[in-house]
């Protein structure tokens, strides 16, 4: 089993978990890339009404346009930005929910590159422990 999993419970699926975030969490944006951010407050208690997001688990969620380039080029973007994430969550707040969008131009070309620039988002948003 993999010390740093990422599995399904990870991710970002819902389209009302994703609306939720784009519209009540914080945007960050950098050279390349957009953040929104929202941080699930509540210990324990899970989802309360209203409010769609798991109060204990750290989610990724992507958007990548097909602007940025072709199919290949957009996978492997998505998969360093989630290697990023799978190696770089434990300096996260618990219940902390990120959408990424790179913009058009973003030029990532290796996993330590990717983790930098999501671990200077984190700092900006606040939301890195």
């Amino acid at each position: 089993m993999k010390k740093f999993p990422f599995s399904p419970n990870q991710r970002l699926r819902l389209r009302k978990v994703f609306e939720f975030v784009f519209s009540k969490g914080v945007k960050t944006a950098a050279r390349d890339m957009t953040m929104w951010s929202c941080v699930a407050h509540g210990g324990t208690a899970g989802k309360s009404a209203g409010n769609p997001l798991a109060a204990r688990a750290k989610k990724l969620g992507l958007v990548v346009s097909r602007k940025t380039g072709g199919a290949v080029r957009r996978n492997r973007l998505k998969r360093l930005l989630r290697e990023a994430f799978r190696l770089s969550k434990d300096g996260l707040k618990d219940g902390a929910h990120i959408i990424v969008y790179p913009k058009i131009g973003c030029r990532i070309q290796n996993l330590s590159e990717a983790r930098e620039r999501l671990s200077a988002l984190w700092a900006r948003a606040k939301i890195a422990q």
